[in-house]
């Protein structure tokens, strides 16, 4: 029978996996849970996945190291129950006969939660609306938004991005997506309009939400241009990383109020304590939210990737080298 092998700590386990998830993947294989409040040391670990197909880990648990698969050479499928795995993918590890697998759609679903949630609020005006009835009686915003009246543009087809569109489709918005890796044709499937340049989504959404991995391209992808092509009153969000926005640019256009702001990071993070982005009263910034840590939607990843993993076929996010470029 196949061997599993847990490495998160007990403190984590509970708050991945649902009691439902845990006893279908016990049902799977034979599953050995780290039963350790704290993190195995890698020592340790070798010795837990010694004869185990396949590991499970997180955040700060092992990762799948040469001195690790060469203890270990039973390996074939390392699940992380996280996020990123680029780190991972060190020269040690090429050639290597294992699978790398990532839960990123997993958090994508939560990360996708809190854009939805903003978009609603943002595109209604909810927020000053209420700001302003704690002094007069305030008349619903002349400028006020459905999505269905709404388009969003959504800057990276990244896990997130592609979530948030899904999330979107039964609300009827118009959809744009600028992403130089997307064709138009698998954007047209996703449900969106391609579009050719960022100024032009700026220009056209009454709503832009980012998307992007932190990689070299995508440092600071959102400039001046961008946000002076943007619609006065409209809204924009990021919940991908604060290097991928000039944030002085944005500073800039939203202390003559023509924005109002949904930001989940900032560069740096957190935003230094004089931050404009801390007072500003269009603008929402909160303290990495949106994806959050340990989540349930995770814990059901990995079950479902090592359930079909087991029946010969694939989970949901293999990682190889060639994706490494366009990942975080």
């Amino acid at each position: 029978m196949t061997k599993i092998g847990v490495l998160i700590p007990t403190t984590w386990q509970d708050e991945l996996f649902s009691a439902a998830s845990r006893r279908q993947l016990d049902s799977l294989a034979h599953v050995v849970w780290n039963d350790k409040e704290r993190q195995l040391t890698e020592e340790e670990a070798c010795a837990m996945l010694q004869d185990c197909e396949v590991a499970v880990g997180t955040w700060y648990t092992a990762t799948p190291s040469a001195a690790m698969l060469d203890r270990c050479p039973a390996l074939k499928l390392w699940e992380h129950a996280g996020g990123s795995v680029k780190g991972f993918f060190t020269e040690q590890l090429r050639g290597r006969d294992i699978m790398i697998a990532s839960c990123s759609p997993a958090i994508a679903n939560t990360v996708a939660e809190y854009v939805l949630g903003a978009l609603i609020i943002g595109l209604r005006r909810a927020l000053p609306n209420a700001q302003r009835n704690r002094s007069e009686r305030t008349e619903r915003p002349a400028n006020l938004l459905y999505l269905a009246k709404a388009t969003v543009g959504v800057v990276g087809a990244s896990q997130v991005g592609r979530k948030v569109i899904e999330f979107l489709r039964p609300y009827q918005s118009n959809l744009l997506v600028y992403d130089p890796y997307l064709s138009a044709a698998d954007a047209a499937a996703l449900g969106a309009a391609k579009v050719e340049s960022l100024q032009e989504l700026c220009a056209a959404s009454d709503a832009v939400t980012v998307h992007t991995p932190k990689t070299d391209a995508t440092y600071r992808l959102l400039k001046a241009a961008e946000f002076q092509a943007m619609k006065d009153d409209a809204l924009f969000i990021n919940t991908s990383r604060g290097e991928c926005v000039d944030e002085e640019a944005l500073i800039g256009e939203l202390q003559k109020g023509r924005l109002f702001a949904f930001l989940d990071v900032s560069d740096p993070e957190p935003a230094l304590p004089d931050n404009p982005l801390r007072t500003l009263p269009n603008v929402v910034y909160t303290s990495h939210l949106a994806g959050g840590g340990p989540n349930i939607h995770i814990g059901n990843q990995v079950v479902a990737d090592i359930e079909a993993y087991l029946q010969g076929g694939r989970p949901c996010m293999v990682v190889d080298w060639d994706m490494l470029a366009r990942m975080a």
